[in-house]
């Protein structure tokens, strides 16, 4: 039962407005006036979510815009603990986690956290502090991805590791300077894979506490990518070594 005081968070953008309604966390939605979905008005009209009508202006105050004529009241994001991603890793042969090493961008995030869902990563490791969390724009950039993948915060992922390798995972850093690339490994062991934060990369003390540093190899003069975009290429590269 949701309580009135219960912790809220808004949610837009119609593709993770209805990844929200199909999670069943959505308790009212805001429609721009004119909005036009009969899918989506019969389905929320079918779940009797409450339905209010707001001015375009209304709705970017309330999120900043870019909503495409709708945005949500939704029960807040419940993050999992890390003994519940080991659970959930324990189903799954070679199961593949996703570390992030202080993360700062929400684009970046959102983006990362689609592609997690979309090459079938168990769960994303991520710290407390330091750390964007999963906001209302992070949200709108993973299109309701957030969903449908298990997310942990936690206070120390160096501790974390630890608790990683007694479960029996192998932990695979990435670093421009790794003379290993990523399809140099078979990844047919439990992995767990470190992406680092935008500017400084993954630390020293996890790098050093990693079992194999790989890199992506390129050809053109540009020395690094977006985090994101080199993380769905690491996650690709992984995936299609299992295959």
């Amino acid at each position: 039962m949701i309580t009135k005081d219960a912790p809220k968070q808004i949610a837009y953008g119609r593709n993770n407005v209805i990844a929200c309604i199909n999670a069943g966390i959505v308790l009212k939605v805001h429609l721009q006036e004119g909005f036009k979905d009969e899918k989506i008005e019969k389905e929320l009209k079918k779940l009797n979510v409450p339905i209010e009508y707001l001015k375009k202006k209304e709705l970017n105050d309330m999120t900043g815009g870019n909503h495409q004529g709708i945005a949500a009241i939704v029960k807040s994001f419940r993050y999992q603990t890390i003994e519940e991603v080991l659970i959930a890793a324990e189903r799954v042969q070679n199961p593949l986690l996703l570390i992030l090493d202080e993360i700062k961008d929400p684009h970046n995030l959102g983006a990362i956290i689609r592609s997690a869902e979309a090459f079938g990563v168990v769960g994303i490791v991520m710290k407390k502090d330091r750390q964007v969390a999963i906001t209302p724009t992070v949200m709108k950039v993973a299109t309701g991805a957030q969903n449908n993948i298990l997310i942990s915060q936690v206070v120390n992922i160096n501790q974390t590791l630890m608790k990683l390798k007694k479960a029996g995972f192998w932990i695979v850093s990435t670093d421009l300077n790794a003379t290993s690339h990523v399809s140099d490994l078979a990844y047919d062991f439990k992995t767990a894979v470190i992406v680092g934060n935008e500017g400084k990369g993954v630390s020293p003390l996890l790098l050093k506490n990693s079992d194999f540093v790989v890199k992506i190899p390129m050809l053109g003069q540009t020395n690094s990518l977006n985090v994101s975009v080199a993380t769905g290429i690491i996650l690709a590269l992984i995936r299609q070594k299992q295959l």
